[in-house]
């Protein structure tokens, strides 16, 4: 099978199993807000952001050196050291929600209880983030997505079946962590049956741990970065304008945020792909199969729905949530715009880490960050909560042109070697060879 049918065959199955997960989440929400209520669904939105910032934390980017290396190397190796690194920061950010529990306003008793018992999900998350990340580095792109689908099942499953009505917040955290243990164990089963090498534990070795801490710590900051990037502006309106606006604001990047999934099943074809690419001078592909097409069609497709959200924004808006949120079509027709210079930016920041260039992907997003809060200080004073989406559209092409001024670089270190490598016949910035990567 040739390399863009194995692409696409990948990009396929994790877009199937996005929006079959979805779509599973969607009725989670339902069952859980029937039996909980307002208030009760509140609290939990409030414990799962909890928990999830931490696994962002906790994750460190080993997931994406995991991927990158085993794609690159063929061999599913440093996986335990990746799992060492994720279990630390676990039970680092476990004691520090244990301690910080009682001093957020407005949690009772009941809610500090039940988030210092959901907080332990972050040690079974570590495991299901290995397990996916050895999937995803093989190519078991279809495994990797019935494991999600799988993983959203068991979570509607149980909730339907375990969670009585007016439950108080500690029992669905006792049910969702047990969902967690039992994901974990999924994963890590469906991992085995696939990969022979995690089918052992071998033993660690501190320098082991300290090598991985040292390879994702940038990709971990870029990570920590682009979620307070994603979440800049919201935080800035809630803090700023006040919760309708806020609303409108979260309404219209909601659907935004829906129309790229085709592409965030893409990318993550795409990477660990890319990972092997660049790896060897060898090329991994025959006449015909060049991946460089991919670029030029992301983009097109990106522009495709950009201008289907410009003409489609209002009936879209007024079909999802009714008349009262009819200011956030304006919002709608502006944050479509980001759509193109966001997919390019994305595009070439995968590219980026599969080089190991990630200190170039750092610099574009701290400066597109630093224009963000400098336009949602100036624009949203004058021009009212529609500026915020000035802001991130400014920002957007900040990042993409950032990033695209970084050239194409024909040597990059050898990950089976340890050195450079030069990739025959690639030509970057108008020059036959670039300097050897520092």
């Amino acid at each position: 099978m040739s390399g863009l049918r194995r692409l696409g065959r990948a990009t396929a199955w994790l877009f199937a199993g996005r929006l079959a997960g979805q779509g599973l989440m969607v009725l989670f929400t339902v069952v859980l807000a029937g039996r909980l209520g307002v208030a009760g669904l509140g609290g939990y939105a409030f414990m799962a952001a909890v928990v999830f910032l931490a696994n962002v934390v906790t994750t460190f980017g080993t997931d994406m050196v995991l991927i990158r290396d085993i794609a690159a190397t063929g061999r599913a190796t440093g996986w335990s050291a990746a799992l060492a690194v994720q279990v630390l920061l676990s039970v680092l950010a476990i004691a520090c929600i244990w301690v910080a529990a009682p001093f957020i306003p407005g949690e009772g008793p009941v809610g500090i209880a039940a988030l210092r018992l959901y907080a332990l999900a972050l040690l079974p998350s570590a495991i299901f983030s290995v397990a996916s990340a050895g999937l995803r580095g093989v190519g078991r792109m279809g495994t990797y997505a019935l494991v999600g689908v799988a993983a959203s099942a068991i979570q509607l499953g149980a909730t339907w079946v375990l969670l009585p009505s007016g439950a108080d917040l500690t029992v669905v955290a006792a049910v969702l962590l047990g969902v967690q243990v039992a994901v974990a164990a999924m994963a890590w089963a469906a991992c085995a049956i696939r990969i022979p090498a995690f089918r052992g534990v071998p033993p660690v070795r501190a320098s082991e741990v300290v090598v991985m801490a040292r390879a994702s710590a940038r990709i971990g900051v870029l990570g920590w970065l682009g979620v307070f990037y994603q979440r800049a502006a919201l935080l800035f309106l809630a803090m700023v304008v006040g919760p309708a606006a806020t609303g409108w604001f979260a309404g219209a990047a909601r659907v935004v945020e829906a129309s790229r999934a085709g592409h965030v099943a893409l990318f993550g074809a795409l990477y660990p792909v890319l990972a092997g690419e660049r790896a060897t001078v060898e090329p991994r592909h025959g006449p015909g199969e060049s991946l460089d097409g991919v670029w030029p069609l992301s983009v097109l497709y990106a522009g495709a729905i950009s201008i289907g959200l410009v003409v489609l924004g209002p009936a879209v808006i007024a079909l999802l949530y009714g008349p009262a949120f009819a200011p956030a079509a304006g919002a709608l027709t502006i944050l479509a715009l980001t759509v193109v210079p966001s997919i390019v930016a994305t595009h070439r920041s995968i590219e980026l880490l599969a080089e190991r260039r990630e200190s170039e992907t750092l610099r574009a997003l701290v400066a597109s960050l630093a224009v963000l809060a400098a336009l949602l200080a100036i624009v949203v004073p004058v021009a009212g909560w529609i500026g915020a989406c000035w802001a991130i559209l400014g920002a957007e092409l900040v990042q993409a042109g950032a990033l695209l001024a970084v050239g194409r670089r024909t040597v990059w270190p050898d990950a089976r070697q340890g050195g450079p490598l030069t990739a025959p016949g690639r030509i970057a910035d108008g020059t036959h060879e670039l300097p050897e990567p520092s």
